[in-house]
């Protein structure tokens, strides 16, 4: 997997990037402008209380509990190693971001290592909402915190820490509904005409509502990749939903709309196991993912953090990252869905078979 050299060389070529037929490439620039406008507003915000002594208390509660949550997780295991894993990164530099590891799993690091060490990072991210929410969008999502369905995979659990931009406070009751590709990049909820998962298909979707440290916990699989993308998973933060009796929700307020990435070191572990070998789709570089370029901010961690759990990666991950919010901000007329899922099973929308508007057919 190769890395940008330059932040320079990778805007060089956005235009070619997008340049799909029926997109509107200087719209794309002037959005990306407005979101790099957003992240500094949101870094400078989260600058003014990001050393505060709640941020700080809510740091210490954070790597307690991750903490613990790698003890439940190796305990449901069998795993009995002592050591979390001796996993390396050692990557070309990729830009500001990537020439930092994200793997808090060092050779050095042992389960006697304080907690505070290996999991008191909060990685915040002002994350920004996406120009797309992509082509697989489903509405109708069930409320739950196992997504995998009996999926293969490497197994990962992930945490998601919802924090006020302004106030660096836990966000509670803020749902975050989640999806992603599964090891071979088929995903669930679309049409099999699309080479998707089928209609009334669910895998590796789910929706949880943030707890009192506004966290939001998945057990789910590391994802796959699919064609001109890198590996990543889709995010949609909601707020004054109406919950439903069938243990999924309507309505709300869209608070972020966003994609969550892993770094290259990681990735090239995972895509090197079973069954993600068996992909035939061609993998992308961050070169090609269009995506991710528009992400390149110097004040954006787009990566999770992450431990293994043992030195066998099939053991699982535990990930985190936490995502700064603007409660403020609504963000309802980025959401295009490609099906709805209901009690008598999916239906999708009319129009598009992935549901993208007819003037962006490409977006992804």
């Amino acid at each position: 997997m190769v890395g940008f050299k330059s932040l320079a060389a990778a805007i060089a070529i956005i235009p070619l990037v997008f340049s799909h037929p029926g997109e509107n490439v200087e719209a794309m620039k002037a959005e990306m402008i407005k979101r790099n406008e957003q992240h500094a507003a949101a870094t400078r915000s989260l600058s003014q209380c990001q050393d505060s002594p709640q941020a700080s208390a809510l740091k210490a509660r954070s790597a307690a509990r991750r903490a613990a949550k790698v003890t439940e997780l190796r305990q449901k295991r069998g795993i009995t190693t002592r050591s979390l894993s001796h996993q390396k990164r050692d990557l070309t530099a990729l830009e500001s971001w990537t020439l930092q590891s994200h793997n808090m799993s060092s050779e050095a690091y042992t389960l006697d290592t304080p907690e505070a060490t290996i999991f008191g990072s909060n990685n915040t991210c002002a994350l920004v909402p996406e120009t797309t929410i992509g082509p697989y969008y489903v509405t109708g999502e069930s409320i739950r915190s196992n997504i995998t369905e009996g999926q293969a995979g490497v197994p990962m659990h992930i945490e998601l820490q919802f924090v006020d931009m302004n106030t660096c406070e836990p966000i509670p009751e803020i749902f975050a509904d989640v999806w992603h590709c599964n090891a071979t990049g088929v995903y669930s909820g679309i049409d099999t005409s699309e080479g998707e998962g089928g209609l009334n298909s669910t895998f590796l979707r789910g929706v949880q509502s943030s707890d009192e440290e506004g966290v939001a916990a998945f057990d789910s699989l590391f994802p796959g990749h699919y064609d001109s993308r890198i590996t990543h998973f889709h995010l949609v933060v909601q707020t004054n939903v109406t919950l439903q009796e069938n243990s999924t929700y309507t309505g709300g307020k869209t608070l972020h709309v966003g994609q969550v990435y892993f770094e290259d070191a990681l990735v090239e572990a995972v895509e090197a196991t079973t069954p993600y070998n068996t992909n035939t789709i061609e993998f992308t570089t961050w070169e090609v993912d269009g995506w991710m370029l528009e992400e390149a901010t110097n004040d954006y961690d787009p990566f999770v953090e992450y431990v293994q759990l043992s030195d066998n990666l099939d053991d699982g991950l535990l990930a985190w990252i936490t995502v700064a919010i603007d409660l403020s901000s609504d963000h309802s007329t980025n959401l295009t869905a490609a099906a709805h899922y209901y009690s008598t099973g999916g239906v999708a929308v009319s129009g598009s078979s992935k549901g993208l508007p007819p003037s962006n057919p490409n977006a992804s």
